[in-house]
């Protein structure tokens, strides 16, 4: 399929992250569609507001943003009316709908998401924590994660547990070698919601030759050896079953869909323990 660009213009009063989540989910939804994305985070000026503008008369595309100011919003519409180009506001109806469900006025404060509040540093405490405890390390308190990932290598426990880690949750991830690698104190964990991650063995040993090469290493290697690698992920199933921990196969699953998976089982988890 013949791929389509398009020029994407994200304009924000704050950092942009919104806008950019929102535009990477309607993307993934048109095949053969791909963005040249310019960022404008900040905007909170006429002067900031018109340098972004100009860029649109420059490259034309869809316009998207998210500000809160009237006396910016209004200029920026009329500009892509007058270029003829989407203007869309991606909160503005959300925020509405909230705001009459709630019966509550909204508060107009820029970046008000990132203020430094508990739950900020509670974030920043978990991102913590995580990088401290990956691949195996710091073993002896796993105790206080929230979430313990298991399996085999190249099996993208670190991205995973690094996301985990940004949307608050405690993460450490744990390598599976063999049953006998494995620490002692996993077996007696009761707070973290353990996961075992699973993926055909055919695709491992493509994401794991692609690795080597990156590396420049040779190939011939039980790492990557198809028989070897089998073994390898039935041992893992088989402590799985000893641990009776749920397990999701990422053969055909992205970091995001592992990571959202996780945490609707820790949630299950946590009402299960409530009730």
């Amino acid at each position: 399929m013949t791929e389509k660009l398009i020029n994407i213009h994200l304009i924000s009063d704050s950092t942009g992250e919104t806008l950019s989540s929102v535009a990477r989910a309607v993307l993934s939804q048109f095949e053969g569609v791909e963005s040249n994305d310019f960022i404008w985070p900040l905007v909170r000026t006429k002067q900031e507001l018109e340098r972004a503008i100009d860029s649109i008369a420059k490259d034309p595309g869809i316009v998207m943003y998210t500000i809160l100011n009237d006396d910016l919003i209004e200029p920026l519409k009329r500009k892509c009316y007058e270029m003829k180009v989407p203007c869309i506001p991606v909160l503005s109806h959300i925020i509405g709908e909230f705001s009459n469900y709630l019966g509550m006025h909204i508060s107009h404060t820029v970046g008000r998401q990132h203020l430094l509040d508990g739950e900020y540093f509670s974030r920043v405490e978990a991102i913590s924590y995580t990088l401290t405890h990956d691949d195996g390390q710091s073993t002896w308190d796993l105790y206080d994660a929230d979430i313990v990932i298991v399996g085999v290598s190249r099996t993208s426990k670190s991205p995973t547990s690094v996301y985990l880690s940004c949307r608050g949750h405690k993460t450490a991830n744990v390598p599976f070698v063999s049953i006998e690698t494995i620490p002692q104190s996993i077996y007696d964990l009761k707070k973290p919601l353990i996961v075992g991650l699973m993926i055909n063995p055919e695709k491992l040993v493509q994401i794991r030759q692609t690795r080597l090469a990156s590396l420049g290493q040779e190939m011939g290697t039980d790492y990557v050896d198809i028989e070897s690698i089998k073994n390898e992920v039935a041992e893992s199933r088989k402590l799985f079953a000893k641990l009776n921990c749920p397990i999701i196969d990422v053969t055909k699953r992205s970091v995001e869909e592992t990571a959202a998976k996780i945490i609707q089982l820790l949630q299950e988890k946590r009402l299960k323990e409530k009730k």
